[in-house]
């Protein structure tokens, strides 16, 4: 079974730790559950500052709480959120209650959204987010199959990160998935941990072999 080399996380801190989050999600988000699932659920497919400036609509019309928004006309709701982008879609998603297994009932809400609300309480070391990122990186490094389910990249990365360093590793490893792992062209020559992955093994040894085949013969 695959981990991360302990001895990489300095490299990590380096590179990526620069990048680090710079958006500041309002406070109350972090201390309200349903707030914070309201805006788990702007924040799909769009940047963070939409996914806020989204969410200021929001409060700037309605009250963010469940029986309040529940009375709400979605036309409404869907002018409050409309700079966050998809507001059609999300305007149906603004749900009711809390719980993963409750959650996913929901409509829109599937484990990737369920789990970034429960972060909040839980921790990342417990309910650990699996994004595009995480899933794109967790299959090229070997460690799933890759028709591998939700769950089951979920446990792998549960096992590769080393969780009793600190939660800022899962960040700066998502970091890494999304600047340098990156779904178009990624950057292997410049990852930090090539060594345990097996797409970057097999693009190196491609790219070596196709330098020493086009070489000039004297």
């Amino acid at each position: 079974m695959k981990t991360l080399d302990l001895k990489l996380i300095p490299i990590l801190e380096e590179k990526y730790g620069p990048k680090w989050w710079p958006v500041h999600y309002p406070e109350e988000t972090s201390k309200d559950q349903f707030k914070h699932l309201i805006m788990t659920v702007l924040s799909q497919n769009t940047s963070e500052a939409n996914c806020i400036r989204a969410y200021n609509g929001l409060t700037a019309k309605f009250e963010i709480k469940p029986e309040v928004l529940a009375k709400a006309r979605e036309a409404e709701i869907r002018e409050a959120i409309r700079s966050g982008g998809l507001y059609n879609v999300k305007a149906k998603r603004i749900p009711k209650k809390e719980a993963r297994e409750k959650l996913m009932e929901l409509p829109g809400i599937g484990p990737k959204t369920a789990d970034v609300l429960l972060t909040s309480r839980h921790g990342y070391s417990q309910v650990f987010v699996v994004d595009t990122h995480m899933d794109r990186i967790t299959k090229r490094l070997g460690l799933v199959k890759p028709n591998a389910k939700y769950e089951e990249i979920q446990i792998a990365l549960k096992n590769f990160i080393p969780w009793d360093k600190g939660e800022r590793v899962s960040g700066l490893f998502w970091l890494l998935a999304k600047y340098t792992c990156k779904a178009q062209n990624p950057k292997c020559s410049e990852c930090p941990i090539i060594g345990a992955c097996d797409y970057g093994k097999k693009t190196k040894s491609e790219t070596t072999k196709y330098t020493h085949t086009s070489l000039p013969r004297f």
